[in-house]
């Protein structure tokens, strides 16, 4: 028995809508699945750029990883793994092992990586296999070499703190002040976020409040961002991690602390409307082929 999970409410024109229960044994038939239907939590998409399930669809653990809202193309280097569902979050995630391993977002035509960012949230869940006695960025949008401006998701072994740290022209985070004291857990699941609306942080773990903090640093501003996934972008091996990575999203806003606990308990997107289109989140169809 295959379970198939759907989110049933979907907004079109600010009115929120039951989806019709004839359209779910409609896309049984067009997939011809054996189909158990379950409710679902859907992550938010207000804001959303881009969203990594790094599901085996997704994913040539030998060129690139697709991000399946936006279609940004992550390009692998160095040889991560492609972990088995058993192992992952929801469905397949990356196993990066700390030598030479990320994933690197370059710049695209429609500018969505490099780009004025007013306010912005990472968000992913991490498993962190290891320390290793330095700076690691498990997410990191960054200008390197110039490091003028960064948003990432780190750890710190040699100072042993954690946190989402954020860096612009105009400020930047305390690091020794405002960041989470003691090592990131090893060996277990964690859903990180980070957000920023150009006034304040906020570091969330597992859906809820760690750490707010005022950082009045503005906007991280164009010119070189590029998206780093298990290292800093230029790849300088320095600040890579031991660990696996999976369900890696990026918004244009700052998430509010509910819509961090709704995409804490997220599988993918929501069903919704999109000219004219239904689109099924890759969250409610993986490993459908597997089971």
């Amino acid at each position: 028995m295959i379970l198939l999970k759907i989110s049933f409410k979907v907004k079109e024109k600010h009115d929120e809508k039951m989806f019709p229960t004839c359209c779910m044994f409609v896309l049984a038939g067009l997939f011809g699945w054996n189909t158990k239907f379950a409710y679902s939590v859907g992550a938010v998409q207000d804001g959303l750029v881009a969203y990594w399930s790094f599901d085996e669809d997704t994913v040539d653990i030998k060129k690139e990883a697709v991000d399946v809202f936006g279609e940004l193309v992550a390009v692998v280097q160095g040889d991560p793994e492609l972990a088995k569902a058993a192992d992952c979050k929801v469905g397949e995630c990356i196993l990066f092992d700390g030598d030479v391993d990320y994933l690197l977002v370059e710049e695209d035509p429609q500018n969505k990586i490099n780009r004025n960012w007013d306010q912005i949230t990472l968000e992913c869940w991490a498993f962190i296999n290891a320390l290793d006695d330095s700076w690691n960025r498990i997410i990191s949008l960054d200008d390197m070499p110039a490091n003028k401006n960064v948003a990432s998701l780190y750890y710190d072994d040699d100072d042993n703190r954690h946190n989402f740290w954020v860096r612009t022209p105009q400020g930047e985070t305390d690091a020794a002040k405002d960041d989470m004291k003691g090592d990131i857990p090893l060996e277990k699941w964690l859903h990180l976020t980070g957000t920023y609306d150009g006034n304040t942080v906020h570091y969330y773990i597992n859906g809820k409040l760690a750490i707010k903090y005022s950082m009045k640093g503005g906007s991280l501003k164009k010119g070189g961002l590029i998206l780093g996934i298990g290292d800093r972008s230029d790849g300088c091996n320095c600040d890579a991690i031991q660990g696996y990575v999976d369900e890696f999203r990026i918004y244009d806003r700052a998430l509010t602390a509910a819509e961090v606990a709704n995409n804490f308990k997220a599988e993918g997107l929501a069903v919704h409307p999109n000219l004219g289109k239904l689109s099924l989140t890759w969250g409610y169809i993986r490993n459908l082929r597997h089971r």
